[in-house]
């Protein structure tokens, strides 16, 4: 890279070059099932509609917030719901015997093969294998994800910018909805890198292992900020058919003439200001940006420059006033879609499952918990928007029904075989979501339930009006 040469040119956006030739159509998705390790001294009878109804009582906890995990099951203030599934001396046994790996398989740390993340793994791989299933859109970011802890390990880390400052750190790449793509738990140890991969750092072979699984030359665009960016990184996903765009850090533009951050912020560049140079290295085009606003920020990016320039409005503290600068496209497009891990997090935020623990790996388990409800409701409204269907759920009320179908789908199954009614139909389906809406009237479960052919028990049934369409009346007494 010492022979680079920067040259004031504009790299000018071609919508046709990066139009994008991939599918996104969703493929046909599956339940699956997890699976634990019982503890040998003392075996631990869980089965898979046992294990259903633990993680049930988690996506509960993570929507109704309690001081301590016990006030759920108090004769006085406890919550009904979770009192039904399990008593609080089951779920305390199925936390505390939890395993997800044989740790007579883990190997010593003197050991080439040693994984730190031996407790975890199967989990960690399963999910990544079931997350990258989904097709993935054009444009997608990697950024920095928190596990917030406060256990005591090794492996904690402190990232001060973001809201919990102390945890596991991930890698992440997301889509611009904030669907988690691929995950990477960082462990401060060297991965092995794949025959034909080059080396491009601690940092940048994160990267290269994240995007392993995006489609080589069908347009995709990767996002990320300076603690990435790289000439070589650039260039080579160039190479493989990956456009790139991110912040970058002045001393890794090697003979770059741009003026740096300093000099920038002097008076006598204006707000809005901005320079652009352009090179080629290993035949990839590539442009560098520079500008001022509150504070001054330089980008580089394979397929967009400062070209066309459009107008922001900023207020100006000496005028008190609101005015007009200009703004590159490359910041807007920077802009518009490296969000995507960011807003992954704060929907984790909302209705995060907080209990406390003191095995990291637990700790672990409950954030990727909350990453694949997270992922399930974002699926959940794309296929639901295809649909027409205006009844989308808000995440509070898909978490709760989800806990509700976990704690009961199929889980008559040993008292009576394939008894119930049959899956109802799309219309009649819309119709009882419509009679939700009219109140008051009578709890309907959700259609996982109603429609999983298992002949549940009736639970505290009033006579009422029947909401399936030709049935008036219907009256149940309590068993």
């Amino acid at each position: 890279m010492k022979g680079l040469v920067w040259k004031v040119k504009k790299l000018i956006l071609n919508p046709d070059q990066i139009t994008f030739r991939g599918n996104t159509t969703y493929p046909e998705l599956r339940n699956q099932a997890a699976g634990v390790q019982t503890n040998v001294q003392k075996p631990l009878n869980l089965s898979e509609a046992e294990l259903r109804k633990f993680i049930s009582v988690l996506i509960y906890m993570s929507v109704i917030k309690y001081p301590n995990v016990r006030l759920y099951w108090s004769n006085k203030v406890g919550f009904e719901p979770i009192k039904k599934i399990m008593t609080i001396n089951r779920f305390e046994t199925i936390r505390k015997y939890l395993h997800f790996n044989d740790n007579d398989k883990h190997l010593p740390r003197d050991h080439v093969d040693h994984d730190r993340l031996h407790k975890i793994r199967p989990v960690v791989n399963y999910l990544n294998e079931k997350f990258a299933s989904i097709p993935m859109e054009q444009r997608l970011s990697i950024d920095e994800q928190m596990c917030a802890t406060k256990v005591a390990h090794f492996m904690k880390q402190y990232l001060p910018n973001k809201p919990h400052k102390w945890g596991f750190k991930l890698f992440v790449l997301c889509s611009v909805g904030g669907y988690a793509h691929k995950f990477e738990i960082y462990t401060g140890e060297d991965y092995k890198r794949l025959p034909d991969e080059p080396d491009f750092g601690p940092v940048g072979n994160v990267v290269i292992r994240l995007v392993r699984g995006v489609p080589r030359h069908i347009n995709h665009i990767i996002y990320f900020d300076n603690f990435y960016t790289s000439i070589p990184l650039v260039a080579h996903l160039g190479k493989e058919g990956i456009f790139t765009l991110g912040t970058v850090q002045s001393n890794r533009l090697v003979n770059c003439k741009l003026p740096d951050k300093k000099e920038l912020m002097k008076k006598c560049y204006p707000r809005g200001a901005y320079e652009e140079q352009s090179t080629t290295f290993q035949d990839i085009d590539m442009t560098a940006v520079c500008w001022k606003d509150n504070k001054a920020v330089t980008l580089l990016s394979t397929y967009v420059g400062s070209e066309p320039v459009t107008k922001v409005d900023r207020f100006d503290k000496s005028k008190k006033a609101k005015i007009k600068i200009d703004c590159p496209h490359i910041i807007k497009e920077y802009n518009a879609h490296m969000g995507g891990v960011d807003l992954m997090d704060s929907f984790i935020g909302r209705y995060r499952i907080a209990m406390r623990s003191r095995k990291w790996y637990l700790r672990i388990f409950y954030h990727l918990l909350d990453m694949s409800v997270i992922n399930s409701w974002l699926i959940y409204k794309d296929l639901k928007s295809t649909e027409a269907d205006p009844s989308i759920l808000n995440l509070c009320q898909y978490r709760l029904e989800l806990a509700e179908a976990l704690s009961k789908v199929g889980n008559a199954s040993e008292l009576c075989n394939k008894r119930g009614r049959p899956s109802t139909s799309n219309s009649t389906e819309k119709n009882l979501q419509a009679k939700k809406k009219r109140g008051p009237c009578q709890y309907i479960p959700p259609k996982d339930i109603r429609t999983d052919n298992v002949g549940h028990w009736p639970d505290d049934c009033v006579r009422s009006r029947c909401k399936m369409p030709g049935v008036y009346r219907i009256h149940s007494n309590k068993v």
